[in-house]
């Protein structure tokens, strides 16, 4: 049987099919919204009639034009953003006709200041608490003026009709993605972590979310007849099992190095990941209320106190039958470098696995000594 492998070229063509069916969109008048964090409900953006746009970056190129304002001891998730913004040589940034970005690190809180000087931009006030009345009650008011603000913007009006068809549209792309991340589940699994990023990967706009999910649907069918490759079994089932935890992966060069190190990272999560698309929005509430209750759970380091986030790693690990936990901290990443102590104790002691955390930026030059680092993480495990 022809083994499946869902690479580059795979994900080249998703991207360029994505950029171009956002691009006819664009010329038609179709409004594109910035998002720079998960909080930030796409659902209100599409049932407006927008296209929602990811713009936090993962590249290198843009940070050192960025370090002319901001420190060189920052994020380097936020200096590439930023970068991309200065040059204007990120195209999502460019055809987004307004930001919404959510409070929550310091790093990105200060940033989004310079970066209304761009564009525009409105910053939603994120309660730093979840699951209690007050930070609902707080973040359905924030979620109300986003959406009076995307009516103004636009010019669009938002039923709740909209909304309800948007909430039941990306529940199902969560339920896929949790799908795929599923099939790693078993005795043996069936992804590299790379191949998840590239079947789950967005291409950059929300333009036909059900194309995307009938692309991922397509794409675990094929996955499935891996369960039958005896060649790709013997391939995978002796690798080390690796939950990759910590920092947005918007950067893969941490996790390139534990799957060519021989390790195989069966599940994330990161944002993008099982952090993220665990959860459904519920499809009987009032919608706004919903997504409020929703997306305030999001299990994020710069909510306090976290539980929910070591319980979340806790199922994972036990679900996924993990061997050790990876966790990749950005530099100057304080929010999820100090939750980092709490995440180690919980996997030592509660989860009774290995775990170690990788410090680092976009820059190349410490991948040797990354990768030192994780062959004797992979070896301990063997």
């Amino acid at each position: 049987m022809e083994k499946v492998i869902f690479d580059l070229d795979y994900q080249r063509k998703i991207e360029e099919r994505v950029f171009q069916e956002g691009m006819e969109l664009k010329e038609a008048g179709t409004p594109f919204i910035g998002i720079y964090c998960a909080f930030t409900p796409r659902e209100i953006i599409l049932a407006a009639g927008c296209v929602s746009v990811s713009l936090c970056a993962g590249s290198q190129k843009p940070i050192e034009t960025a370090e002319k304002h901001l420190p060189s001891n920052l994020c380097p998730l936020i200096k590439a953003s930023y970068g991309h913004a200065l040059e204007d040589s990120c195209p999502y940034f460019h055809f987004s006709d307004f930001l919404f970005a959510d409070a929550t690190c310091d790093g990105k809180k200060k940033m989004f200041e310079l970066l209304g000087k761009i564009k525009p931009l409105h910053v939603l006030q994120l309660p730093q608490t979840y699951e209690t009345d007050e930070s609902i009650a707080q973040w359905l008011h924030e979620l109300q003026k986003l959406k009076s603000i995307l009516v103004r913007q636009t010019g669009r009006q938002i039923s709740e009709q909209a909304l309800s068809e948007q909430i039941k549209l990306l529940n199902k792309q969560r339920e896929t993605v949790n799908t795929v991340f599923g099939l790693n589940k078993g005795q043996v699994p069936l992804l590299y972590g790379n191949e998840i990023n590239i079947i789950c990967d967005g291409g950059g706009f929300d333009c036909n979310i059900e194309k995307r999910i009938a692309e991922m649907e397509k794409a675990i069918a094929q996955v499935k007849e891996r369960a039958n490759d005896q060649a790709f079994i013997n391939e995978v089932k002796n690798k080390p099992r690796i939950l990759l935890t910590g920092c947005p992966t918007t950067n893969k060069k941490v996790l390139d190095v534990i799957e060519e190190s021989g390790g195989i990272v069966v599940a994330m999560e990161n944002c993008g990941g099982l952090k993220t698309a665990g959860d459904r929005v519920d499809e009987e509430m009032e919608p706004m209320m919903a997504l409020a209750e929703h997306y305030i759970k999001i299990a994020c380091p710069c909510m306090t106190p976290n539980q929910k986030r070591l319980d979340l790693i806790a199922g994972i690990v036990r679900d996924y039958r993990i061997d050790g936990v990876v966790e990749l901290t950005w530099h100057g990443c304080h929010t999820y470098n100090v939750e980092a102590f709490l995440i180690k104790k919980c996997v030592n002691e509660q989860c009774q696995k290995p775990y170690i955390q990788i410090e680092t930026d976009y820059m190349e030059n410490d991948i040797e000594q990354i990768r030192v680092r994780i062959q004797a993480f992979l070896e301990l495990l063997s």
